[in-house]
């Protein structure tokens, strides 16, 4: 990112948690460079426009913006503003995949990594969050009847941020920064012209816009075991779609050791 005022893609929310104000505030502001959305060199949204975001008193990000001039992550230019360093916190590109890692790679790790990303969800999603969470799975439902070929890019697109959004919203931003590399198009061309042959299928179009319907329920409702199951179901689901249901055999062959004859 350029070093610029990062004041529209800085990711502050409306703090929820019971605890000291100005770690929550600070904490909102390295979770925002964890998952990308700011970086070194970009000027932070200066004491008013932090308070109203965090819906704390300027006082409070005072001592937020100390904290974090004392650990290193911002430096405070007098008659400027605060900048981020670069330093003291770790960006999660450290865990990037490969770009060529293989599209089943990929859901393999996914199915890991995001019922996780979901169950905490459940318990951490602030409101204006599932609403666009709400409006993304709105969208991909009006696009699951015939959609010319260049719109299927578009659905795809919006699949993947449905799990990129949902990350962001966990709370957690080692998983929202691992989960944002897995679901990056650019990051990974070949599991988007895989996922767009298969969602040239009407059916296979409802039935993902159904499955995130789902997740978003539970999500919702603040059940966060519904939420995981609902996930891992649904990447189930993306995986049979795209390789085809494993056998029963086969799953056998790769998960039990050979008794002595």
């Amino acid at each position: 990112m350029d070093a610029s005022d990062a004041s529209d893609e800085l990711a502050v929310n409306p703090i929820r948690r019971e605890r000291r104000r100005y770690l929550d505030v600070a904490e909102e502001v390295m979770r925002s460079v964890a998952i990308g959305l700011i970086g070194a060199g970009d000027r932070l949204p200066n004491e008013r426009e932090l308070a109203v975001r965090c819906q704390v008193s300027r006082s409070t990000v005072r001592e937020a913006l100390l904290a974090l001039e004392l650990s290193g992550v911002i430096e405070v230019r007098p008659g400027s503003g605060c900048y981020l360093t670069g330093m003291g916190i770790h960006s999660a590109a450290v865990v990037t995949p490969p770009a060529d890692s293989s599209p089943r790679e990929l859901i393999e790790v996914r199915q890991t990594v995001e019922p996780a990303v979901a169950r905490l969800c459940a318990a951490n999603i602030r409101r204006a969050e599932l609403q666009r969470l709400r409006h993304l799975v709105s969208d991909a439902a009006d696009m699951t009847e015939s959609l010319p070929d260049e719109g299927l890019e578009q659905f795809v697109g919006l699949g993947l941020a449905f799990h990129r959004e949902l990350a962001a919203a966990c709370g957690n931003s080692i998983l929202a920064g691992l989960t944002g590399h897995l679901v990056d198009a650019g990051e990974h061309p070949l599991w988007v012209l895989v996922d767009g042959i298969v969602v040239r299928d009407p059916d296979a179009r409802t039935r993902q816009v159904r499955e995130h319907q789902a997740i978003l329920r539970a999500i919702a409702n603040g059940d966060g075991a519904r939420a995981a199951e609902a996930m891992t179901a649904h990447l189930g689901a993306i995986s049979d779609r795209i390789f085809g249901p494993a056998s029963e055999p086969a799953r056998v062959t790769r998960t039990r050791r050979r008794g002595p004859s």
